[in-house]
């Protein structure tokens, strides 16, 4: 999300239910039925138990980590855009639709600019 004068926000600034939903991105990703276990380094460039631990962290993670930010970022980028042929799973592992899901990738990536830049 961007403020009155177009920065983006850290997750701070987010409402408590859309860290929750960035949250839920890592949880899904690692534990839920979309991705199998050959593939998954090469698509998130991080191990699962890596994606793993960012979401047992969740919401108390260091956002200008690179674990971090790979591990929302692309767990967002790859229930959204892969083809893993798992939509109907995924209201057992996300609480919003794939429309908001969308949305939320891009607040993740207006926040993560953000933590760059400052971090």
């Amino acid at each position: 999300m961007l403020d009155s004068h177009g920065a983006a926000m850290d997750l701070e600034h987010l409402s408590d239910a859309d860290r929750a939903i960035l949250g839920q991105a890592p949880r899904a990703a690692a534990d839920g039925p979309f991705f199998d276990e050959w593939e998954f380094h090469p698509l998130f460039g991080l191990t699962r138990s890596e994606i793993r631990a960012v979401a047992d962290a969740w919401p108390n993670v260091e956002v200008p980590s690179a674990n971090v930010q790979l591990a929302v970022n692309n767990s967002l980028n790859n229930l959204v855009g892969y083809p893993h042929r798992q939509d109907s799973a995924s209201s057992q592992w996300i609480s919003v639709d794939r429309r908001k899901l969308e949305e939320m990738f891009f607040v993740c990536e207006a926040v993560l600019v953000r933590a760059i830049s400052s971090g």
